[in-house]
């Protein structure tokens, strides 16, 4: 909802971009609004230690640029950052910020999300978008904020100026956030601590695995990556379905290569390079947890099943 509003506030107030510009590493929620309101979508390659664009395509007025923070990693992308996984306050640079608030993220509302801005024009758009497209700013239990209400032919609090939404966030919502809020300094810091913990505990394995590259200090990941290097004696299934039936949960990028998903075989994408990255991605990384509420034994017994698969890997290589 949150980056369908943004696609769609700044698709009102800037008419003539038609060409959009995102990763093909992707989720749904991140290219549907595209395809919704009838983008042409230019996909990139990424790099697969940071799971981001490696380049940007195209100029600013004539390519808006639609950058995801995959599981985490920060982007500084200049039209809308989508930071669903990601939580850097006072450090985006976009027009607009996209935030969600599912329960696994780094603060939560049960579910919704956020769009921010410091543009008036973008806000105010925002709002109306949200509210079924309403031209009245009043606030709920408010009237005639403007002193104009019957001031034109019909009532402005049922004035509708543009096709809209109904967005709200709910007031259980609001109040879940609030006191989440309160410990979102707290849950950071967690993450930043489980991540670098794994980090250190990993990094004796780079022989298997491309280990991820945290674009600034101190990133609170998502959830720490790992991707197969060419050549190893195993497969991504494999090593999943190790750590499933050891108890270690660990999930894909994702929808990886956003163009191999079932529900985009027929959407018409523009591939002007090889998404060579992507498909690695695609085919070779999956995560484990640095969730804020994972224990350090829990991390090293993490580690420790890893390693215990690679002993297996390497013991049925030497026999």
């Amino acid at each position: 909802s949150a980056n369908l509003l943004a696609v769609s506030a700044y698709s009102e107030l800037n008419k003539y971009p038609v060409f959009w510009t995102t990763p093909a590493l992707s989720f749904p929620t991140t290219i549907n609004p595209l395809i919704q309101k009838n983008k042409n979508i230019i996909l990139i390659d990424v790099e697969t230690d940071t799971l981001l664009a490696n380049h940007i395509w195209g100029q600013p007025e004539t390519f808006p640029f639609y950058g995801a923070m995959t599981l985490g990693n920060y982007y500084d992308s200049y039209t809308i950052e989508d930071s669903c996984d990601a939580m850097f306050p006072g450090k985006y640079n976009g027009l607009m910020q996209t935030f969600s608030f599912f329960p696994a993220h780094h603060m939560t509302t049960g579910e919704g999300g956020m769009v921010t801005t410091d543009d008036p024009d973008l806000y105010r758009t925002l709002k109306s978008l949200r509210d079924w497209g309403r031209d009245c700013w009043c606030l709920p239990g408010h009237d005639d904020t403007c002193g104009k209400r019957f001031s034109g032919g019909y009532d402005h609090k049922y004035t509708y100026s543009r096709i809209g939404y109904n967005l709200k966030a709910t007031e259980i919502q609001a109040a879940i956030g609030i006191e989440q809020l309160k410990k979102l300094p707290g849950f950071t810091k967690i993450r930043i601590r489980n991540f670098n913990y794994l980090y250190k505990k990993l990094k004796k394995f780079e022989q298997y695995f491309i280990l991820p590259k945290s674009v600034l200090p101190d990133t609170p990941w998502f959830g720490f990556p790992l991707t197969l290097k060419d050549g190893v004696d195993f497969t991504r299934k494999d090593i999943m379905m190790f750590l499933h039936n050891k108890g270690v949960g660990s999930r894909m990028i994702f929808a990886g290569n956003i163009t191999k998903q079932p529900a985009y075989k027929d959407v018409k994408f523009i591939i002007d390079e090889p998404l060579t990255n992507c498909d690695k991605v695609h085919n070779d990384s999956f995560w484990v947890g640095s969730w804020h509420g994972l224990r350090l034994d829990q991390l090293d017994y993490t580690v420790s099943m890893i390693q215990e698969f690679l002993d297996r890997v390497d013991l049925v290589r030497y026999l």
